[in-house]
């Protein structure tokens, strides 16, 4: 089997994922061969890695197309060649819970320092800001977490509220919905003003 981590974190089954796989398999064979060329391999491999739910070993697939001088490729062997030349790319990590129930394991943004992603502004060498010297070094592995503890954001939904007849999301704003001990006054007249 190839790693069930990803399809974890992606909250999909192994058949899930590999069914979503065939789906994009369709839509990049646009001629409805059945079969990808070479071209159509590398947009449909970084489409697949960018979805992120199952892990793809290139290597073993190009290895596997150099041996049978092959100019294209199935979907049946996509999904063969994929997992690599044991059947897995990886080991499944370890999930172990320590006595609060937090999980060990740490997201793949935080894995490899080198793959950090980050977007530096370009700014005025006459106006730099020390904020900037500080923010425009690369993190290496030693600033990277060696334990997660963050959760999966499940509080927000606490503010998401849907109105009757409305299709649209909105987010529940605080308002105070105590008693109210100031005076009401209208908006015509001062002899309508409600004073308890």
């Amino acid at each position: 089997f190839c790693s069930r981590l990803d399809q974890e974190r992606a909250g999909m089954s192994q058949a899930e994922a590999w069914f979503v796989i065939n789906r994009l398999f369709k839509v990049i064979d646009k001629q409805k061969r059945g079969y990808l060329d070479l071209d159509q391999l590398v947009d449909f491999v970084a489409e697949v890695k960018k979805m992120d739910v199952v892990a793809v070993d290139e290597a073993h697939i190009v290895q596997r197309l150099q041996d049978s001088e092959a100019e294209q490729i199935t979907y049946e062997q996509f999904k063969d060649w994929s997992c690599g030349p044991d059947g897995y790319v990886d080991e499944v990590e370890k999930d172990t819970k320590d006595p609060f129930g937090n999980s060990s394991l740490v997201p793949k943004r935080f894995v490899d320092a080198e793959v950090f992603k980050s977007n530096v502004k370009v700014q005025h060498p006459c106006y730099t800001t020390t904020g900037h010297d500080i923010g425009i070094k690369r993190p290496s592995q030693v600033d990277m977490p060696v334990k997660w503890r963050g959760k999966e954001g499940v509080f927000t939904t606490d503010f998401v509220m849907s109105e009757p007849g409305k299709m649209a999301v909105t987010i529940n704003n605080y308002t105070n919905r105590g008693l109210r001990t100031n005076k009401t006054y209208s908006k015509v007249h001062r002899e309508f003003d409600i004073d308890f």
